[in-house]
């Protein structure tokens, strides 16, 4: 798979996390899930105050959060941990057929063009014949959303292929508004041996902080 942005590669010996990462490497299944929701009360609002679209605010708020956390820009690739500059998001969209494909999305400096570029690839995904649309990679964030019915967690599909290894998968669920408070369900999956519970704490601070931000 071909990246689209740079990489640098860690020292393993002299990495802090060397002997966890040795741990986890040859597990069979290596990642480990979350299950939490996220207060997104003033996006949603500002959104809605916009007409922008709530689904597309929360897909930047979370790739700007996984940009902005070390952890989820890790990957494995062969025997080597690297570490991207970058990151675009890769979501499912269904299509009018009812099936699904994977869709790319390019970050871009602002919520607003975030969501003008995307609408558009979105609008076109759901008519096309393909399954994967876009830059495929591994300095992508993997993003699915079940909007239907409520949701307390979902648990991954993980491939062995090594191309894939150490991509974080994010699921959201049904938005649940209530007077006051609009929250959103979130299912994180890392891979063991780049992360533990503690950097999904971090991400979650860096969603948060966008969440405020995106609004503003």
């Amino acid at each position: 798979m071909i990246s689209k942005y740079t990489k640098q590669t860690l020292d393993l010996e002299n990495w802090a996390r060397a002997e966890q990462y040795r741990f986890f490497r040859s597990f069979t299944q290596p990642f480990f899930n979350v299950h939490t929701e996220v207060d997104i009360t003033p996006l949603y609002h500002s959104c809605k105050q916009q007409g922008t679209s709530i689904f597309l605010g929360y897909l930047y708020a979370t790739l700007q959060a996984a940009r902005a956390t070390e952890t989820m820009r890790l990957r494995l690739e062969g025997d080597q941990v690297v570490l991207y500059d970058g990151l675009d998001l890769s979501t499912t969209v269904l299509k009018h057929n009812q099936t699904i494909a994977f869709v790319s999305l390019p970050h871009q400096n602002t919520l607003q063009e975030f969501c003008a570029s995307s609408r558009q690839i979105i609008e076109e995904a759901k008519d096309s014949d393909q399954f994967f649309i876009g830059h495929q990679g591994p300095d992508l964030l993997h993003l699915t959303t079940l909007p239907w019915f409520k949701s307390t967690g979902i648990e991954h599909a993980t491939s062995v292929n090594p191309e894939e290894a150490g991509i974080p998968k994010i699921a959201f669920g049904k938005i649940e508004v209530q007077p006051g408070r609009v929250t959103l369900p979130l299912s994180v999956a890392l891979h063991h041996a780049l992360a533990d519970g503690y950097h999904v704490h971090l991400f979650l601070e860096q969603l948060n902080r966008f969440v405020q931000e995106s609004c503003a």
